[in-house]
């Protein structure tokens, strides 16, 4: 019996032929006719086929994506696994120097490529390497000008295959499905290596806890290039349900505040009647403070992941949403989820929010120094091991030692990987989430977790959202410096009147060295502050302001 992630959609495929898989602002694909656009891609590249020679040699397991999620490129994600072969995402905001970067790490020979969410398509055909670039839902442009080493596939060629299975190829389920490429706090990107069991272990996991059937309407928000993006496409693939997808091919973006997007992005949900969301507590605040996010929407279920929410934060949008569950849900990249947590009632107080407990399949240490287990309540490094958690690091073997280690708790070979998360766990077992290890900044003589200085910030009745960034200095090891969103409707935000409030809240070594007011805060394609982008705007050496 095989455990492939795309195995997971034949049920639906089978017996759901006529209904929308997926829900593209009202073009609508059935089952049917997704199941055979992805046949062809995968008879595209598969050897044998395509006039006899695939695009893929047989050495070749890892296929490039870079695309919107839209109705071609979920097609391109299944028809690439079902050919035998991994997708590698790649960043539609990312600047084609970062991607040719992944490209040559991941030593891709062919992409697909969606050439209107990624207008830099050309430059990616001219990386080193590329010997043949499928252009998503699209004919070549006259004025194209790839290279003769790499080859154009026009959507036209895709279209005119027949839907018919490649020939048969061995998948195992301990081979890739997909990497993800992250480059946390280095800037240096690296290839998160998921198995089809590590996937299919989130994915049936995910379909049991939150109980996805074919009535739902899942909206999809997350990038392919995001972890959160497995749950949308295929645990709703799975199920039979309709994935709602916000057509970001379109020129959205030109006469057009941020607001009005977050609007449109809401009226869709609305509009649409989505039940069930997952995405990032910073990206549920921009949609509750500038999209009026509200009860309108007939969410039964929403999940956060990928940073902490602010109880404060949290609060307002369980009172903008009285009647939907809420989901806490905990995993880096490499792990995928490995905790949860059902906020049942609206936080009070400033604590945080817990991540839960283990979530099927896996195990979890709180690990002091010296590799001993911490007692209940006692802080230290949150060690993972289960199905979730990935293989390592492509082609980074030294690194993924590093962070995959022999577990001193068993008798026998085990493994677990090392996080780099701070927390602890109660005496009932629930685990509480402390931060990054690398979030934990020296200051003034002191250590501060820069979540602590937002949480206070968060209470502050004008605002809407608060980021802290720590910036390198000679004399106090670093200073905090914090940025600060009003929230729709305030009265003027001074920085002055943010610093007294602070200053009943925190000792004076946390509290930051300026206030800086936006208008609104960068974002990564993941839905998360861009907190690099931040640091790089204020100086590493500004000596005047001591």
């Amino acid at each position: 019996m095989t455990y492939l992630l795309h195995e997971a959609l034949a049920g639906a495929f089978r017996d759901h032929a006529t209904r929308t898989a997926i829900r593209e602002e009202g073009a609508d694909v059935t089952y049917g006719a997704l199941e055979a656009l992805a046949a062809k891609v995968a008879r595209l590249l598969s050897a044998g086929a395509h006039g006899g020679a695939g695009l893929c040699r047989d050495a070749d397991r890892l296929v490039g994506l870079s695309a919107a999620v839209t109705r071609d490129s979920v097609a391109a994600a299944i028809g690439i696994l079902s050919a035998g072969r991994a997708y590698v995402p790649l960043d539609v905001q990312s600047p084609p120097a970062r991607l040719a970067e992944i490209i040559a790490d991941a030593r891709l020979r062919v992409l697909l490529v969606d050439p209107v969410a990624y207008p830099d398509w050309e430059q990616l055909a001219r990386c080193e390497g590329v010997e043949a670039l499928v252009l998503l839902g699209a004919e070549p442009p006259a004025s194209a000008a790839a290279p003769a080493a790499a080859r154009l596939v026009a959507w036209s060629e895709v279209l005119a295959l027949p839907p018919a299975a490649p020939p048969r190829r061995p998948i195992l389920s301990d081979d890739l499905a997909y990497i993800l490429y992250t480059s946390g706090s280095t800037g240096v990107p690296k290839g998160v290596m998921l198995t089809h069991r590590n996937a299919r272990t989130f994915v049936d996991w995910m379909a049991a806890e939150f109980e996805i059937d074919r009535d739902d309407r899942v909206a999809s928000r997350a990038p392919l290039n995001f972890d959160l993006s497995v749950f949308d496409v295929f645990n709703t693939l799975a199920a039979g349900a309709t994935l709602l997808i916000k057509d970001r091919r379109k020129a959205r973006e030109a006469g057009k505040s941020s607001a009005q997007r977050h609007r449109e992005y809401v009226a869709m949900l609305r509009d649409e009647r989505a039940t069930v969301l997952y995405t990032t507590p910073s990206t549920f605040v921009t949609l509750l403070e500038k999209g009026g996010l509200d009860a309108a929407v007939p969410l039964r279920v929403i999940m956060y992941a990928g940073e902490p929410f602010p109880p404060a934060l949290l609060r307002k949008l369980m009172a903008a949403l009285p009647r939907t569950r809420v989901a806490n849900i905990y995993g880096p990249t490499e792990t995928n989820i490995v905790t949860c947590h059902w906020v049942r009632e609206p936080p009070q107080g400033d604590a945080p929010i817990p991540i839960g407990r283990e979530v099927d399949d896996t195990e979890i240490e709180v690990v002091g120094e010296g590799g001993r287990r911490c007692a209940p309540g006692e802080p230290g490094e949150l060690w993972v091991r289960g199905g979730t958690v990935c293989v390592g690091y492509f082609g980074k073997d030294e690194l993924t030692r590093e962070r995959r280690v022999e577990s001193p708790f068993h008798p026998y070979p085990a493994h677990f990987w090392r996080t780099g998360d701070y927390g602890r766990r109660l005496p009932d077992g629930t685990l509480i989430y402390h931060g990054r290890l690398d979030n934990m900044v020296k200051t003034r003589g002191h250590r501060v977790e820069l979540g602590d200085v937002e949480t206070a910030l968060s209470e502050h009745a004008e605002l809407a959202q608060a980021v802290v960034v720590p910036i390198p200095h000679p004399r106090y090891g670093s200073t905090l410096h914090a940025f600060v969103l009003a929230r729709e409707g305030a009265t003027r935000v001074r920085p002055e009147d943010v610093m007294r409030f602070l200053e009943g809240r925190l000792p004076h070594y946390m509290l930051p060295w300026e206030i800086i007011v936006v208008s609104e805060f960068p974002y990564t394609s993941t839905g998360k502050v861009d907190r690099q982008l931040l640091i790089r705007t204020r100086s590493a050496s500004d000596e005047q302001r001591i």
